[in-house]
């Protein structure tokens, strides 16, 4: 199985109950990361500062990988774009399009996966989108190679976000995740073919998440049972 992400932490925050569960049932997985996440929110007391924050966070993202099971991580050497403004020309969302998709294609042909898993974007990030969109390029460049390749989107589902957006509103109202007050947030329940329990993945999910240490945690300022609500259910989309 390969995951595709855009930042450290994706993985983890993302779909770290799916790569656990896979990679407890014995299948290899490996981790393809687009960028270090420079632009990233440094958790309350992280004193490092923007220049060391790419290679903690990357380091962060080996740590989580190996807490999680994957056995490798490939990091593909592109700048976060962060939420919004100006981008640079060597930032995932800067990049000519064809330079991020032959990145991400030269990943999938070294690792020939039989499944492939990115996120669908409903957070917002741009950078998200992006990611998703160059592994499907990349996988339509070759349809005969690539044919029985299952694909699957991570995504985040409405009812949990209305819950999680108005807890978040009343506790950090300037919260980077609150771009647009959180309305747009998160993706129609009935759109996802799957939800799947990560509840016996929890505790494991757990110790990946408190590896990034410098990020501020999505799941940090929520109450206990939407906490748990959102780390123990993972809704995915089927694409092909």
């Amino acid at each position: 199985m390969l995951v595709v992400v855009a930042h450290p932490d994706d993985e983890t925050f993302g779909c770290g109950s799916i790569i656990a569960r896979a990679a407890a049932d014995g299948h290899r997985v490996v981790i393809a990361c687009f960028t270090a996440g420079e632009l990233g929110e440094p958790a309350p007391g992280y004193t490092v500062g923007r220049d060391g924050l790419g290679a903690d966070r990357a380091a962060e993202l080996r740590t989580a990988a190996a807490i999680l099971g994957a056995t490798d991580v490939r990091l593909l050497g592109f700048v976060d774009s962060g939420w919004d403004g100006d981008v640079a020309p060597d930032s995932l969302c800067g990049a000519p399009d064809d330079d991020i998709v032959d990145a991400i294609d030269a990943v999938l042909r070294d690792v020939m996966p039989e499944r492939v898993i990115v996120l669908d974007g409903s957070d917002g990030h741009r950078d998200h989108r992006r990611s998703r969109d160059a592994t499907l390029a990349a996988l339509d460049r070759d349809p005969a190679t690539f044919a029985n390749v299952r694909v699957d989107e991570v995504g985040l589902a409405r009812s949990l976000m209305r819950r999680w957006a108005d807890e978040m509103r009343a506790r950090s109202p300037d919260s980077v995740y609150l771009h647009d007050d959180g309305a747009s947030l998160g993706r129609p329940d009935e759109e996802f073919t799957e939800v799947v329990d990560g509840t016996a993945q929890l505790e494991v999910r757990e110790r990946a998440i408190a590896a990034h240490r410098s990020q501020a945690s999505p799941f940090l300022a929520i109450s206990p049972d939407l906490r748990r609500d959102m780390l123990t259910t993972d809704h995915l989309a089927r694409l092909r």
